[in-house]
């Protein structure tokens, strides 16, 4: 439901006047920064160094923060509203701009300014956390999630002055942050004409912790929402938009669709986390985990094997939708541009993933929730299959003259994302 004309400016003051008081409290948002930062700390050292007798008690209530409300919490706030949690909240963030104030604030060398290095390091997490069972292990959580944080806290020390150049360039989790994002319907709104019609005023500039130009500001990707930004110049405030409206401007030309994060969407959001968190149940992934190893190789035969069961169906399945959309789109460029339209029912998938965790805990505590796993994938994914069609309704259309679409195009689009989702929906459960 749409809101009314009557309260449509009412709506935008209270967002314009959020994102000012982000502005000018900053003490208030450093002192929430780092009670996150002393409770993150806490729940990942305390269950490996406290005495057995309080340990499990521990051990289970940082499980569930961490993996059964933390991170599926995250996911849905992200593709909802933007990645204020990165901005607001997340530690290794504030670890990042703490150090660097402090650091020896070197230049940031071309090497780490690659694309690829987030999408690798989340690769790599996901992987681990499944190979190490982290969500289960004290020990694995503190050394993965230990790990990034320390290694944040480096990157603060050694590069950048006062910025976050680790939330920029390296986070693992940004790689999936920066698409999700895009969905999103709040966004810091940059009116590029009365920037430059405003008066310049020496000393006034913004202080962007992830060296954004925000005067050329239109996307939502990389934008942490911190609101240092807000109200400069009288041209940012914070501002509803339509879901998916960033996504469906690249059907007319706007934005920089980018062939590598398109292979992110179809091989890393949707293929690699489909092989992670929903085959992980299967018969063929517990035929692979069996498959009999060579004398001597046991130990190193059992990794592969585990391996083999994540990246099999992540190639299989990133595979078959890029020669999907290759078929729907006609060329690589319309393929490409197609490929975050699917950004909605893949983040939804990620999200019904990390769900399962929060499900497993609530029966391991003895609450039976696990015939509502069925009702409740049905109903996340109704909504995120209509407007990932709808998206590459939108693309399609954009390349076709008049109102008709190409029958096979639209046909075929429509079923790669109906099997899609029927992947999502009757995905075996480890339940």
């Amino acid at each position: 439901m749409r809101p009314s004309a009557s309260s449509v400016p009412a709506i935008r003051h209270r967002l314009q006047a959020f994102g000012d008081g982000l502005k000018r409290r900053q003490d208030v948002v450093r002192g929430i920064q780092w009670g996150v930062v002393a409770l993150y700390a806490f729940l990942l050292v305390a269950p490996v160094a406290a005495p057995n007798g309080v340990l499990s008690g521990l051990a289970r209530f940082s499980e569930a923060l961490f993996w059964g409300v933390w991170w599926p919490g995250v996911i849905l706030a992200t593709l909802l509203f933007g990645q204020f949690w990165c901005g607001l909240l997340c530690p290794d963030g504030t670890l990042t701009e703490f150090a660097s104030r402090r650091g020896r604030g070197g230049k940031i060398p071309p090497w780490l300014r690659r694309a690829g290095w987030p999408l690798l390091g989340f690769a790599w997490l996901t992987v681990c956390e499944q190979l190490t069972a982290a969500h289960h292990s004290p020990r694995a959580t503190l050394l993965l999630l230990g790990g990034a944080s320390l290694l944040a806290l480096l990157t603060g020390l050694l590069v950048g002055r006062g910025k976050r150049v680790w939330c920029r360039y390296l986070c693992p989790l940004s790689a999936v942050f920066s698409l999700l994002s895009r969905y999103a319907v709040l966004h810091f709104r940059v009116d590029r004409a009365v920037w430059d019609a405003a008066p310049r005023q020496p000393g006034n500039s913004v202080d962007c912790p992830l060296l954004l130009d925000v005067r050329r500001l239109r996307s939502n990707e990389k934008c942490s929402m911190c609101g240092r930004c807000s109200g400069h110049r009288g041209a940012v405030r914070l501002a509803l938009r339509a879901p998916g409206s960033e996504i469906a401007a690249l059907a007319g030309g706007e934005g920089d669709p980018r062939r590598w994060e398109a292979l992110a969407i179809v091989f890393g959001l949707v293929g690699l986390c489909y092989g992670a968190l929903h085959w992980r149940g299967s018969v063929w992934h517990a035929a692979l985990l069996a498959l009999p190893a060579p004398g001597g190789v046991s130990a190193a035969w059992a990794v592969g094997a585990a391996l083999l069961a994540i990246l099999l169906p992540a190639a299989v399945i990133g595979g078959s939708l890029s020669l999907a959309l290759l078929a729907v789109g006609g060329t690589q460029e319309r393929a490409v541009r197609l490929a975050y339209g699917l950004i909605p029912l893949a983040g939804v998938g990620l999200l019904l993933g990390s769900l399962e965790y929060s499900l497993a805990i609530l029966e391991r505590e003895g609450v039976r929730v696990a015939q509502l796993l069925p009702a409740l994938r049905a109903l996340i994914l109704a909504p995120a299959l209509f407007w990932s069609a709808r998206l590459g309704w939108l693309q399609l259309r954009a390349d076709v003259p008049g109102r008709l679409l190409p029958g096979a195009a639209l046909a075929i689009h429509s079923a790669t994302l109906i099997l899609l989702a029927a992947c999502y929906q009757f995905a075996p459960s480890a339940l």
